[in-house]
């Protein structure tokens, strides 16, 4: 049995998500709730200690890291395959899979948080910050969550985080100005694993996907025709503490 814990507008949860519904592989879905600070409780610091969203549990093993899920995911089930055949197409998808873990994954936690968390945390009691910022394992997100409820992400971390999301798009026209999908004619965990990071670029108005990268646009709307879009929920970011899937 396969079972999830995540969250609906988690973008590392999201492509989870879409792996297994490309895959359709059935799963028991467990939602937290992150404005809540459902995953600071006790019993889910016992799954994962970090304290983040997604967790796979595949019949009592217990996986953490979004790609490392989703390359799990493929080799227990290889039924649809989500990455090629050859050794040249694998190695064109896990070189975008360190790009996307190094670069967006990164970076586009800091205009979310400056648009979404901060709003949300300013309408917090103070105590209620403190004692959820208390709970964060990670000193790095306790730091990021304090900061946003206080002063906002500084400027100069904006421009830089910019920078690196716009890379990853210049990076994205050029491989889709000669191949369909990123890795190549077939779609594959390269699409997958960095849908999630478009999805919300594209929800932002200084990112003009048909204007500025109008291949990377063509990209998109075929990934949303793909019925595994719809049934992975891309939830938008929400200013309450209700998250549902949109």
């Amino acid at each position: 049995m396969l079972r999830l814990y995540h969250a609906w507008a988690s973008t590392c949860s999201q492509k989870v998500r879409l792996a297994l519904a490309e895959k359709e592989l059935p799963y028991e879905g467990v939602v937290l709730n992150l404005r809540r600070f459902e995953q600071l409780a006790p019993d889910f610091l016992s799954i994962n200690p970090e304290g983040v969203v997604p967790v796979l549990v595949h019949d009592g093993f217990t996986l953490r890291e979004s790609t490392i899920i989703n390359d799990y995911l493929d080799d227990a089930f290889p039924e649809r395959p989500l990455r090629p055949a050859d050794a040249k197409g694998r190695a064109r998808v896990a070189v975008w899979n360190r790009f996307i873990d190094d670069v967006p994954t990164l970076a586009v936690k800091k205009p979310s948080f400056q648009r979404n968390m901060r709003p949300f945390l300013q309408s917090l009691p103070e105590d209620e910050i403190e004692a959820a910022v208390a709970r964060i394992p990670n000193p790095e997100t306790a730091r990021r969550w304090r900061d946003a409820a206080r002063h906002g992400i500084p400027a100069d971390e904006l421009a830089a985080a910019d920078a690196d999301l716009r890379r990853m798009l210049d990076r994205m026209q050029e491989a889709l100005a000669a191949d369909r999908w990123l890795a190549g004619d077939e779609y594959s965990l390269a699409d997958i694993n960095i849908a999630p990071f478009v999805h919300r670029l594209a929800s932002f108005s200084e990112y003009d996907l048909a204007r500025d990268w109008p291949a990377v646009d063509g990209w998109y709307a075929r990934l949303r025709a793909r019925p595994a879009f719809t049934r992975a929920s891309f939830a938008e970011q929400v200013a309450t503490r209700d998250q549902k899937p949109a």
